[in-house]
C-alpha cells in the first residue's frame, strides 16, 4: 500500500445547503494567493437519503477540486481550509493509493500476458500448496465450497456488489449472473456506466478484478473444474481502481455510497460487497461504511498485504473498521498467511482488538483468471485479495440458504451481525499462538451454512465507525483539544492525519505493548517524518518538549457534559482492562552487563584498581540466545589453535541477571564472549543513534570464477570469535563478515603485564570496539577498504579508533580519576587525557601506535605530508586532530567552571582538584566526548563513496554538523578547523579553511536537472528507521537501488544522460581508450552501481527534526592488461523536508587528478607490502579482501 499527494479534498460540510464560494489563502512560489475550488457532491445516498441507514455523524460530503496546483503538503491545506471556510466541519485529502500486489506482476509482463499454459502454484520458501489438487481450497479440510455446492449452496438470489478494477468481458469465466445494467465506473469519467477494464493485458499489472471476480463467483472455464465460490449470485461490478490496483479515496467512497443507492429499491438492494483492496483510513469512508451496515449490507474487505510486515502489519482500512468484515489469510498446511520471507509478499493482521471482527480465508496459490486470456486461469493466486472473494461468496450463500429470517429482521444491522456470527462461529480455530494472525479462525463455509439464523435479541449491534486516533490523545495529554482549538483546526483531523501517518509508515504497530517508553518513541519517531502537517508537528513537539500535559481542572459549579465513547475508546478500554487482568511487567530498556573498563592489567594498579571494571547498559534483546546471540551478534567461541569449543554463556541466565553478567575474568571464556557482546552492541547502539538508523552489515561478496559476484545476501549478524587466533593480532575479515580475536604469551614482562601470562584481545574494551567499527564502517561504505588514495586505509583504521578512544572517553568514571591529578590547568588536563589515551591503546600492544601524537602540543604537533604512506601514520595524524578538537571544546566548556572554582583567576591552587570539580569536569569532559563523537559518526553519510581523502572527511564533518546545528554557538567546528589545519588537513579545492567555504556546495545543476532528479523520490520506499526490522531495511534498499539504477540509466532518455555526465560518471563500455591526465588508457569502463539508498533521521538541540535521503553511487574502469581497477562515484543527499537535492559530493572517474592518485597509492601499497615481504592485492581483488585488515593490523602492531 503507497500512497501520494494530490491538490483535491474531500470536505464535510454542517449542512445540506449548497456551500457558498470555497476559497483558500494559500502560498503560490512565493507569493500568497487566493485559490478557488470547484465543488461537486461526493455521495448521491450516504448522508443524503435518510431512510435507509443514515449515516453515522450530521454533514454532507463534497468533492473539492482546487483551480491551481498548491505548494505544501495536503494536510497543511486541510487545516487552513477549515480555518478559513465557515460551515466546514472536516477536510482531508483525497488520497491517491496503491494496493500492495505481488511482485510477479512484473514478471508477468515479461512473459506475455497473452499466450502461454497456466502458471502453477507457487509452492515453497514460506508458501504452502497442494501440488496435487489445484483446487483445494475448496475441498471439506479447508474452505468446504465444494460441500456448500453439493448441498444446493450457488449463491441464487443474492446480489452481491464486486469493488474492484472493473472486469474482462471476453473471458470464459466471467460469472454468469454478471448484471452490466447495474455496472459502474468511478476512475473513467468518460464511460460512468462502463465497468470493463480496458487495459492491454500486457500492460496490466496484474488483472485484479479479473481474478478476484474469478474467486468470487466465476464460471466454468472449459477444460477446468469450476472454482467460483458463489457461481450463481448476482454480481454488480464497480470499478474504482485502475489496472494497477491504483484507487483515490474519492472513488471508493463513491462505490460504497453507488451500492448505498442501490439498497433503495428492493429490485436492486445488494446483500453484500466484496472489496479486494484498501489502505489509509478516511473519515468519508467511515461514514459510507456506518450507512451500509444500517441498510444491512455485509461488508467484506482485504486485511491488506505486506513485505517484511513493511510498510505495516495491521490491518489497512476500511477492513480495519469495527462494522467491517476483514478478510486475513491462511495457508494450505493451517499456517497463517503472515510473518513470510522477505521476499514473499504476506498478509496483515491486528491490532488484537481486530480480531473480533476478522476471519482467514485461503491464499495463496489459488486459482487466478489470467486477464486479456479467456481460457487460461493460472493457479497461483496470491494475498488476501484471494481471501475476501472466499468470505464475501460464503456470506452470500448463508443468506440464500436462510433468506427468510435474513428477510425477516426488523432493522438492518441486525441481518449484518446474523451473517457475521454465523461465519465466526462456525470457523475452525488454529493453534493459540496464531489467535491474532487468523481473527476468529479459518473460514468453514458449509459449516457456516448449518448455522441458524440467531435471534434479534442474540445479535449485539457494533458501535459507530470512525477513522480518528484515538492514541493521539495519550501523545499529547489530557487538555489535547486545546492544541486544536489553538491551531484554528480539530481533533478528529488531527487524529486522522496521525492515523494516516502511523499506517503508512508503520509506527502504529509500536502501540500494541504500552510502556513508559512508548509514548515519547512514538512522538520523536513521528516528529522525524517529513509529512507532517504544521498543526500536528507544532502539538508534538510541544507535547514532547512538556513531557505530557495535564488538563485544567474544572472551574467549580460547572459541568461538562461525558461524550459518548467512540470505538477507539471502547478499544482503548478494553486494552487497559486486559492490562490489569493480566498485567505483564513492561520489558526492561536495558541491559546491565560488567566489562573491563580499561585493559586486565590495571586491575594490579594501585591506582587504577577500583575504576578498572565498569557496569555498561547495552540495549535489551529479549530472544537473546546462547553465546551470545541476537539480534547483531552472533559469538561463536571455537579455539582452532587448543582444538576447544567454549561453552557459550547465558545473559538470560536469572543468576547471571541478578549479578549484572558474570565478574570479569582473564581465565573465564564465558565472561570473554560476555565482554565481546557488551562492547560490540554499545559500538552498534552508538551508530545507530548518531545516523538515525538500523545498522546493517556488509552484504555478502563471495565470488565464482571469472569474478562474479556469486551472492548479494542479507547478513543478520557479525560473528565474534574471541579466541580465533593464537597470536598478538585481532581484525576484521570481510569476507566471512566476522571478527577474529587472538591471544598470546607475553614474552617479557612489562608494567603489570608478567611473562608468559596471557594476554586477550578480546577483554580489551578498545580493541573490541575498534574492530567493530571496521565491521560497521564497512557495511556504510564497502569501497573504503581499498586503498585507492594514501588516505584510505589510513582513514579505517584511524576512524575505527576515533570510535574505541571517545566511546571509552563517554564514560565519566574513566576519566575523573585521571582528571583530578591534573592539578588544574586545563592543558595539563589535555595531557593527562593524552596519557590516558595513549595508556589504553598500548595496553595490549595492538593500537598503541595510532595514539602516539595525541595530546601533544607546539613542536610536537605532527603534519600530514606526502612522505607518510604507512597506514598507521597517518591515522596518527587524525586521531591526534580529532583529539585535540575535542580537547579545545573541553577547555572551553569547562572555563565557567575554573572561573567559578578559583574566584576569576582561572588557576587552581596546588594539589588535588576537589572532589566536586573533579566529577563536575569528568561530566563535561564526557558530554564533549559524546558530541564529538556523534559529530564524526554523522559524517559518514556525508563522505564521497570513494576515494575519501583526509580534507573531505573535514568537510562532511562541517556540513554534517551545520546541518543539524545552525548556530556553533560552543565553536566546536572552529575547533575541528583549527585542529585539521595545524596539522596540515588540507582539502583540495578549498583556498580558505573557514566554514563558509568548506561547507559541501549545493549541487551546480539547472532548475531543470534538479527537478528531473527529483522524480525519483515518489518511486522509493522511503521507511528505513529505527524502528524497521533490519531484514526489511536491506532488501528495502536494495530494491530502492535497483530503481535508482534503472531510473538513472534509461537509454532512452537523453536528459538522463546528462544527469548521469553530471553526476561525474561514464557512459559503460566493454573496450574503451582514451586519454585522462596526458596518459593513454585502454580498458573496461563499468556500468553505474548504486550502493546504497538510505535515510537518515536526526533530531537537532533546538527540537527541530532533520529526514535525509542518502544515495551512493559508483562505477569503476578496469584498465588493461593488468585489469587495474580505479574508482569513480558520488553521494547525493537530497532533504526529505523540501524533497530537494541538497549536496553533490562527487569523485569523476576520468578525472586526472582522481586517476593519478590512485595510481600513485597503489604503487605505495605495493612497495609497503614488498618491504614488508607480504602480498599485495590491488583494489577490487576478491582474493585479497578477507586479509586486507589482518594485514594491516599485524604490519601496525606496537611491539
Amino acid at each position: 500500500m503507497t500512497a501520494s499527494k494530490t491538490s483535491r479534498f474531500l470536505i464535510k460540510f454542517r449542512d445540506a445547503t449548497a456551500p457558498g464560494p470555497l476559497r483558500l489563502s494559500a502560498r503560490m512560489g512565493l507569493s500568497a494567493t487566493e485559490v478557488a475550488f470547484a465543488t461537486e457532491p461526493l455521495f448521491q445516498s450516504v448522508g443524503v437519503t435518510r431512510g435507509r441507514g443514515a449515516a453515522a455523524s450530521s454533514g454532507v460530503w463534497r468533492l473539492a477540486t482546487a483551480s491551481a496546483t498548491l505548494d505544501g503538503d495536503g494536510w497543511d491545506q486541510c487545516h487552513d481550509i477549515v480555518a478559513q471556510n465557515a460551515g466546514v466541519m472536516l477536510v482531508e485529502p483525497d488520497v491517491e493509493q496503491q494496493w500492495t500486489y505481488p511482485h510477479r506482476a512484473a514478471a508477468n509482463r515479461g512473459r506475455g500476458m497473452r499466450s502461454g499454459a497456466s502458471q502453477p502454484q507457487d509452492i515453497g520458501d514460506g508458501y504452502a500448496g497442494d501440488k496435487n489438487n489445484n483446487y483445494w481450497f475448496r475441498d471439506s479440510r479447508h474452505g468446504q465450497f465444494d460441500a456448500a455446492g453439493a448441498a444446493g449452496g450457488s449463491g441464487q438470489g443474492v446480489r452481491i456488489a464486486h469493488l474492484d478494477t472493473g472486469y474482462d468481458p471476453g473471458h470464459k469465466s466471467t460469472p454468469k449472473g454478471l448484471n452490466p445494467r447495474l455496472a459502474r465506473n468511478f476512475v473513467d469519467a468518460d464511460r460512468p456506466n462502463d465497468a470493463t477494464d480496458r487495459s492491454d493485458g500486457l500492460f496490466n499489472n496484474f488483472s485484479h478484478g479479473c481474478g478476484t471476480l474469478g474467486i468470487l463467483a466465476g464460471a466454468a472455464v472449459p477444460g477446468l473444474k469450476p472454482f467460483g465460490c458463489a457461481p450463481n449470485a448476482e454480481i454488480v461490478p464497480v470499478r474504482v481502481a485502475n489496472s494497477v490496483v491504483l484507487f483515490s479515496n474519492s472513488s471508493i467512497a463513491r462505490g460504497l455510497d453507488y451500492v448505498h443507492t442501490l439498497c433503495a429499491s428492493e429490485a436492486t438492494r445488494v446483500h453484500v460487497v466484496s472489496m479486494s483492496m484498501g489502505g489509509l483510513p478516511s473519515d468519508a469512508w467511515a461514514d459510507a461504511i456506518n450507512a451500509l451496515y444500517e441498510a444491512g449490507v455485509v461488508v467484506v474487505t482485504a486485511a491488506g498485504n505486506n513485505y517484511s510486515n513493511a510498510p505495516t502489519r495491521f490491518v489497512v482500512y476500511p477492513a480495519r473498521f469495527g462494522r467491517v468484515i476483514a478478510a486475513c489469510g491462511v495457508m494450505a498446511d493451517g499456517h497463517p498467511y503472515a510473518n513470510l520471507p522477505p521476499k514473499r509478499m504476506a498478509g496483515n493482521y491486528g491490532p488484537q482488538s481486530k480480531t473480533l471482527t476478522a476471519i482467514a480465508a485461503y491464499t495463496p496459490n489459488v486459482p487466478w483468471a489470467r486477464f486479456g486470456v479467456p481460457t487460461i486461469v493460472d493457479f497461483d493466486g496470491n494475498g488476501t485479495s484471494s481471501a475476501t472473494p472466499q468470505v464475501a461468496g460464503a456470506a452470500a450463500l448463508w443468506i440464500e440458504k436462510h433468506r427468510a429470517q435474513f428477510d425477516a429482521y426488523p432493522q438492518g444491522w441486525l441481518r449484518v451481525e446474523a451473517v457475521r456470527k454465523a461465519l465466526f462461529d462456525s470457523a475452525a480455530k488454529g493453534a493459540a499462538a496464531d489467535a491474532e494472525e487468523l481473527g476468529y479462525g479459518m473460514l468453514r463455509a458449509a459449516d457456516a451454512l448449518s448455522r441458524q439464523a440467531a435471534p434479534a435479541s442474540r445479535l449485539a449491534r457494533s458501535a459507530p465507525d470512525n477513522a480518528n486516533f484515538a492514541l493521539l490523545k495519550l501523545l499529547l495529554g489530557d487538555a489535547s483539544p486545546g492544541f486544536a482549538a489553538a491551531a484554528g483546526t480539530n481533533m478528529a483531523m488531527l487524529e486522522l492525519e496521525t492515523a494516516q501517518v502511523a499506517a503508512k509508515s508503520g509506527l502504529e504497530t509500536l502501540t500494541e505493548t504500552w510502556t513508559p517508553t512508548t509514548r515519547r518513541r512514538l512522538i520523536e519517531e513521528m516528529l522525524a517524518r517529513p509529512d507532517l502537517s504544521k498543526p500536528l508537528r507544532a502539538a508534538l513537539e510541544k507535547a514532547s518538549a512538556d513531557g505530557g500535559v495535564i488538563a485544567p481542572l474544572p472551574r467549580p459549579g460547572t459541568q461538562t457534559a461525558k461524550p459518548a465513547p467512540t470505538p477507539a475508546d471502547l478499544e482503548m478500554e478494553r486494552h487497559f482492562l486486559k492490562l490489569a487482568l493480566d498485567p505483564r511487567p513492561p520489558e526492561p530498556p536495558y541491559r546491565r552487563l560488567r566489562i573491563y573498563a580499561y585493559d586486565p592489567g590495571q586491575q594490579t594498579d594501585p591506582s587504577m584498581f577500583d575504576v578498572s571494571v565498569a557496569a555498561v547498559t547495552t540495549r535489551w534483546e529479549a530472544n537473546l540466545k546462547p553465546g551470545p546471540v541476537g539480534e547483531y551478534l552472533e559469538v561463536v567461541d571455537v579455539d582452532p589453535a587448543s582444538n576447544a569449543c567454549y561453552a557459550p554463556v547465558d545473559l538470560n541466565d536469572p543468576r547471571v541477571l541478578a549479578e549484572s553478567g558474570l565478574a570479569p575474568s582473564e581465565s573465564n571464556p564465558q565472561f570473554h564472549q560476555q565482554m565481546a557482546y557488551a562492547v560490540a552492541m554499545r559500538t552498534i547502539e552508538r551508530f545507530e543513534r548518531a545516523l538515525g538508523r538500523k545498522a546493517l552489515w556488509a552484504r555478502r561478496r563471495p565470488r565464482k570464477a571469472g569474478e562474479i559476484v556469486a551472492d548479494n545476501g542479507f547478513v543478520q549478524r557479525l560473528r565474534i570469535y574471541p579466541h580465533a587466533l593464537r597470536e598478538a593480532n585481532a581484525y576484521y575479515d570481510p569476507d566471512k563478515i566476522a571478527l577474529l580475536f587472538g591471544y598470546f604469551q607475553a614474552a617479557d614482562s612489562a608494567g603489570s603485564v608478567t611473562r608468559g601470562a596471557g594476554i586477550f584481545g578480546v577483554v580489551s574494551h578498545d580493541i573490541v570496539a575498534h574492530e567493530t567499527t571496521h565491521a560497521l564502517l564497512d557495511g556504510l561504505h564497502p569501497r573504503f577498504s581499498e586503498r585507492t588514495n594514501l588516505d584510505m586505509a589510513a582513514f579505517h583504521e584511524a576512524f575505527a579508533d576515533i570510535v574505541a578512544l571517545f566511546q571509552h572517553f563517554s564514560m565519566p568514571e574513566s576519566l575523573t580519576r585521571q582528571i583530578s591529578r591534573a592539578q588544574g590547568s586545563t592543558p595539563e588536563i589535555g595531557r593527562s587525557l593524552g596519557r590516558l589515551a595513549q595508556q589504553f591503546g598500548e595496553a595490549t600492544g595492538m593500537h598503541g601506535a595510532l595514539r602516539r601524537f595525541v595530546g601533544e602540543t607546539g613542536s610536537s604537533v605532527p603534519v600530514l605530508s606526502d612522505d607518510m604512506t604507512e597506514p598507521h601514520d597517518r591515522g596518527a595524524v587524525l586521531v591526534s586532530a580529532v583529539f585535540a578538537a575535542f580537547l579545545t571544546i573541553y577547555a572551553s566548556r569547562c572555563a565557567d567552571l575554573i572561573r567559578l572554582a578559583t574566584n576569576g583567576s582561572g588557576i587552581l591552587p596546588g594539589g588535588a582538584i576537589p572532589v566536586d570539580l573533579a566529577n563536575r569536569l569528568a561530566s563535561e569532559a564526557s558530554k564533549t566526548a559524546d558530541h564529538v563523537l556523534n559529530m564524526c559518526i554523522r559524517a559518514l553519510d556525508y563522505c564521497p563513496p570513494v576515494n575519501l581523502e583526509f580534507g573531505d572527511y573535514l568537510r562532511a564533518i562541517i556540513t554534517a554538523d551545520r546541518d543539524l546545528v545552525r548556530d556553533d554557538d560552543r565553536g566546536y567546528r572552529v575547533a575541528f578547523i583549527d585542529a585539521f589545519r595545524q596539522r596540515g588537513i588540507l582539502s583540495s579545492g578549498v583556498s580558505h579553511l573557514a566554514e563558509d567555504s568548506l561547507l559541501w556546495e549545493p549541487p551546480a545543476m539547472e532548475t531543470e536537472m534538479l527537478d528531473l532528479f527529483s522524480k525519483i523520490l515518489p518511486l522509493l520506499d522511503l521507511s528505513w528507521g529505527l524502528t524497521i526490522d533490519r531484514k526489511s531495511a536491506f532488501f528495502h534498499s536494495q530494491e530502492n537501488g535497483r530503481k535508482l539504477n534503472n531510473w538513472l540509466t534509461d537509454p532512452s532518455d537523453p536528459k538522463r544522460r546528462l544527469l548521469r555526465q553530471i553526476l561525474g560518471f561514464e557512459e559503460p563500455a566493454k573496450s574503451w581508450t582514451g586519454v585522462i591526465g596526458g596518459q593513454s588508457f585502454a580498458g573496461e569502463i563499468r556500468p553505474i552501481e548504486a550502493h546504497s539508498v538510505r535515510v537518515c533521521r536526526r533530531s537537532a538541540p533546538d527540537g527541530s527534526s532533520t529526514s535525509t535521503l542518502v544515495i551512493e553511487l559508483t562505477q569503476t574502469f578496469r584498465a588493461e592488461p593488468n585489469g587495474d581497477r580505479y574508482r569513480g562515484g558520488c553521494t547525493l543527499l537530497f532533504d526529505l523536508n523540501v524533497n530537494g537535492l541538497k549536496y553533490l559530493v562527487r569523485k569523476k572517474l576520468f578525472s586526472s587528478w582522481s586517476v593519478q592518485n590512485q595510481a600513485s597509492a597503489q604503487q605505495a601499497a605495493m612497495t609497503s607490502a614488498a618491504e614488508n615481504g607480504q602480498v599485495y592485492y590491488p583494489p577490487g581483488d576478491p582474493a585479497g579482501r578477507g586479509k586486507t585488515f589482518a594485514i594491516m593490523h599485524r604490519c601496525g602492531r606496537t611491539p
